[in-house]
Formats: structure tokens, C-alpha cells, sequence
């Protein structure tokens, strides 16, 4: 039996499921989850899994993937990985699709049998009492899957900015409730802008594709000059190297905090239509696929994701101004290194970039530069240099701390907190289960009761463990 935290107010996730399905055709699993006090899970791919064979020229994706080895997982579908394809978990009602430019996806009719059965597993979570939620992946809706990962970008490129986005959210939404009326919650993950300097990144801010027919377009209805907001981005490319020790040193003393503060970027003379152009996409989308589904399914609660307190500006998210249009927030609390949007691992790309773009400042004046710059307090114990490294108790009460304090904070208070959490991400470093445990433990001292934990799938029993000593205090 795992052990218990005594005294202290339960820890719960909100239990994310990938494809395949079929554990939770079985009725242990979710006795399993009940009697570790949980009582809510997270489709983060709403989609049935289909032989290639039946899809000309689609070669499918190993299931489950290759990271997901929770013994259970696999057992369920006989020890053995399968190639399939996505597909949609049900057919389109026409009438929701009506003037949206998007096509919505079909399910192939042998499939039937497969959504009927999903739906009724569904339905055995909720006689148990459980909150079922949908994930949205960043409009992936758009795509037949559903949640599927997979976009066609032959025909458009999504874009946060275009209104066929929102609409088809909302529309997806409406579709699924219709088909599957257990899912009664909606992620919404993201859009965010990217937040990497790290040349060549996948989350390089300037990699990403910003001059887009639909970003003009957005920018022009909203008064803005496009070129100012390519010249502030290009600008921030110049001012971060420009940093000599001396000059470090007063921005650190003069403007501590900087790159945290919406003020500062709202403000600042190159930066501020730069910033004001992504505080705007992001709202407007957020806001628009939020309105849109409490219009249809007033019942259904509405969460939205965003990066760490300190990248906010820089991804375009307002945490604050958020609370106006989303029912919880889930910030992610991401802090492996090595991967992909992990904050362990964007801290060491931001050091190391200014140490390269610096001459005059070495890894420790260049990592002390980041800290100010952000407000981000970063013990002398436990350098970047190490990060790939087990953290040290004095990082889960500083950096952990203060981030987790802000994540609170700018949601309204604990009760609309329900933030990510996650272990890795495509061929990280992982977090330990120490240091989940001391994760969650923050968490818990500064009063969170609800995340959602990323994912059943690759769960271990060493974490299952300690995920079972915060839900069952």
C-alpha cells in the first residue's frame, strides 16, 4: 500500500488516456482509479485506432507509443504494439459543419462497433462517478483525429488567428457531446506563441511562421502595424545581444523582472505592438472557442493551458485577464530537461544562447542575467550546468516555489488550478519519481488539489506510488 500524507488535503489528478481504448473496456481500471481516490480522467486523443489496410497510402503510428509502457496498456491489447491509423470516433452532424471551410472527418463504417463501445466504457466511468474530459490539442480538431496528432498540412497551416479555428472547436465540441454526452469537461491546449531562443529549436520563436495572410488580416481589424511587429521581433533578436557585463548588470539592478512583466512589454517602444499582437491572437481565440462552447453546452467546464508564469508575455497568454473567459487554468508544470518544452531544458537553452551571444558573459553571468530577467529565483546549489542531473530540495523551494506561488495566483486561487504535469516528452531527460514526489508536494503545501497528470500510459509503479500518496491523503 502506498504511503499516505496524513493530515494534509488530498492531491487528485485528472487521469489523461491515450488510444488505444481498450483498458478502459475493463471495469478494474476504473475500480483501480476510485480506489485511489480519483475521479477524473482526460481523453487526450478522442479517436478509434484502424487497421492501415483500410486507408490507401497511410502507413498508421505504433501503438501504444513507444513511450507509453504501462504494463496495463499493453496487457489490455495482448502484450503486443499495433500499427493503426486515427480515425474519427463518430460521423459528422451536418448541421454544426454549416459555412466552416474546414471538412469534418468521417468515421469509416466497420468502426461502429468500436465508438459504440468506447461509449459504453465511458459510460461505465460515469456510473462510478467520474468527470470525463476531452482534450483540444491545440486545434487539432481540425483534423479528422480528432486529437490524433496528426495535421494535413497540404491543404492550410492552422493558424491562431484564423476564425475557421475556433468555430471548428466549437463545432467539434458540440459533435462530440452530441455522440458522447459523458464527456462533460474540454482542455483546451493552447495556442501559444513560442517562447525558445535557441537557434534552430522547434520552439525558436523566430522559426515560427508569423507573417501569414492570417495574422495581417488580424492585425489590420485590430489597428495594428505589421511591421512593427515584425521589427519588434526582430529587434529582441538584437537587444539579447547586446548584453555586456556591465550592462547586464544594471538591467538586472534597473529592470529585474522584465521579461515577466506584461507592463514592461506593453510599454517598452520596439516591443510593445510585437506584444500586444500576441496578448491579442491568443485572447481572441481562447475566448472565442470558450464563448462559442458555453453558448451550446452552458455544462461544459472549460479549462485552457499556458506555459510557465515567466514565459507568459512571450507566448501571448495573460493568466490574469484570462479568468474572465475560462472556467480553470493549467499552466505546466513541465520541468524535465533535454526535450521539448520542458522548463529545466529552456532554461539551459536561454543560458547557454546568452552566453554565446555574450562574449563578456560567462555560464554563471549569463544564468544569474536569465534569472533577473525573468524574476525566476534559481538556487546556487543546484546550477544549470546540472540540470540534466536529480534536482536538489533547494530548487523545489525556490524555482518550483515561485512558479507554482504565480501559477496560483494568476488563476484566481486553487479551486481554478488545475495545472499539467508531466514526466518527459519526446526523448527527454525524465523526472524521477523523487522528484514528481517533491512536485507534488509543493503543490500540495501551497494548497492545489486538482492537476492533470500526463499520462496513465508510461505510468511506472514507482509513480503510480506516489501518485497514490497524494490522492489518497
Amino acid at each position: 500500500m502506498p504511503q499516505r500524507n496524513s493530515g494534509k488535503q488530498a492531491l487528485k489528478p485528472v487521469m489523461c488516456l491515450r488510444p488505444p481504448n481498450d483498458i478502459m473496456f475493463q471495469e478494474s481500471f476504473w475500480d483501480e482509479l476510485a480506489e485511489a481516490g480519483i475521479n477524473e480522467i482526460a481523453l487526450q486523443w478522442l479517436c478509434l485506432l484502424d487497421d492501415p489496410a483500410n486507408h490507401d497510402g497511410e502507413t498508421g503510428n505504433i501503438y501504444p507509443q513507444l513511450e507509453d509502457s504501462h504494463p496495463r496498456g499493453l496487457a489490455s491489447i495482448g502484450n503486443k504494439r499495433l500499427n493503426r491509423v486515427p480515425t474519427a470516433a463518430f460521423n459528422p452532424t451536418p448541421e454544426f459543419y454549416e459555412n466552416l471551410s474546414w471538412s469534418p472527418p468521417t468515421m469509416p463504417a466497420h468502426l461502429a462497433s468500436q465508438s459504440q463501445r468506447l461509449s459504453s466504457a465511458l459510460e461505465m466511468g460515469r456510473s462510478k462517478g467520474f468527470t470525463i474530459y476531452a482534450v483540444d490539442d491545440k486545434g487539432y480538431f481540425l483534423l479528422g483525429g480528432f486529437g490524433s496528432g496528426k495535421l494535413d498540412l497540404n491543404r492550410r497551416a492552422p493558424s491562431f488567428t484564423d476564425p475557421s479555428m475556433p468555430a471548428m472547436t466549437v463545432a467539434r465540441a458540440r459533435d462530440t457531446a452530441k455522440h458522447f454526452p459523458q464527456v462533460t469537461g474540454l482542455l483546451l491546449d493552447g495556442p501559444d506563441f513560442k517562447w525558445e531562443i535557441k537557434p534552430g529549436h522547434r520552439d525558436d520563436l523566430w522559426v515560427e511562421e508569423i507573417d501569414t495572410t492570417e495574422n495581417r488580416t488580424f492585425a489590420s481589424q485590430n489597428g495594428m502595424n505589421f511591421q512593427k511587429i515584425l521589427d519588434g521581433r526582430e529587434y529582441f533578436k538584437d537587444f539579447l545581444h547586446e548584453f555586456t557585463l556591465d550592462y547586464a548588470r544594471r538591467f538586472s539592478k534597473n529592470a529585474h523582472g522584465a521579461l515577466a512583466s506584461h507592463e514592461w512589454w506593453r510599454q517598452h517602444p520596439q516591443f510593445s505592438t510585437w506584444y500586444q499582437f500576441k496578448q491579442a491572437a491568443i485572447e481572441w481565440s481562447v475566448s472565442t472557442s470558450y464563448n462559442g462552447v458555453k453558448k451550446h453546452l452552458p455544462h461544459m467546464q472549460v479549462g485552457n493551458s499556458s506555459r510557465l508564469p515567466f514565459a507568459e508575455p512571450l507566448t501571448g497568454h495573460n493568466s490574469v485577464r484570462k479568468q474572465r473567459y475560462i472556467d480553470f487554468h493549467q499552466p505546466k508544470q513541465y520541468w524535465w530537461s533535454g526535450g521539448v518544452a520542458g522548463f529545466r531544458g529552456t532554461v539551459v537553452n536561454w543560458v547557454n544562447t546568452l552566453n554565446d551571444w555574450n562574449d563578456e558573459l560567462d555560464l554563471e553571468q549569463a544564468a544569474n542575467l536569465f534569472g533577473s530577467m525573468f524574476n525566476y529565483p534559481m538556487p546556487k546549489n543546484y546550477p544549470v550546468s546540472n540540470y540534466s542531473q536529480e534536482a536538489t530540495d533547494e530548487w523545489f523551494t525556490t524555482s518550483v516555489r515561485d512558479q507554482t506561488a504565480k501559477m496560483i495566483s494568476n488563476s484566481g486561487g486553487q479551486e481554478h488550478y488545475i495545472p499539467w504535469v508531466g514526466l518527459e516528452h519526446f526523448g527527454s531527460n525524465w523526472l524521477t519519481p523523487s522528484e514528481l514526489d517533491r512536485l507534488l508536494g509543493e503543490m500540495q503545501s501551497q494548497g492545489a488539489t486538482r492537476y492533470c497528470y500526463f499520462i496513465y500510459n508510461s505510468m511506472k509503479p514507482e509513480i503510480w506510488n506516489v501518485i497514490q500518496k497524494y490522492s489518497r491523503a
